[in-house]
């Protein structure tokens, strides 16, 4: 009766194994992302975003608001 909570079944370890496998996944996949801090390289405007990405593709290095090429900086 009172020992039922000290013996583990099956499943129990079953779970406890597939929840590990989740967290090393995830943080697999934490250092395939890159930081990048991008600034727009005109004085006026000075626009500043941070993504996480694996890379960077075209659209993120032109500046939203004034539409020049921004400054790369990976973190």
């Amino acid at each position: 009766m009172g020992l039922d909570k000290w013996i583990k079944k099956d499943d129990d370890e079953k779970k406890e194994s597939v929840s590990k496998k989740k967290k090393e996944d995830i943080s697999k996949e934490a250092n395939k992302l890159k930081k990048f801090s991008l600034k727009c390289s005109k004085s006026k405007c000075n626009y500043q975003k941070t993504l996480m990405k694996r890379s960077l593709s075209q659209k993120d290095k032109i500046c939203p608001r004034c539409k020049s090429e921004m400054k790369i900086k990976v973190k």
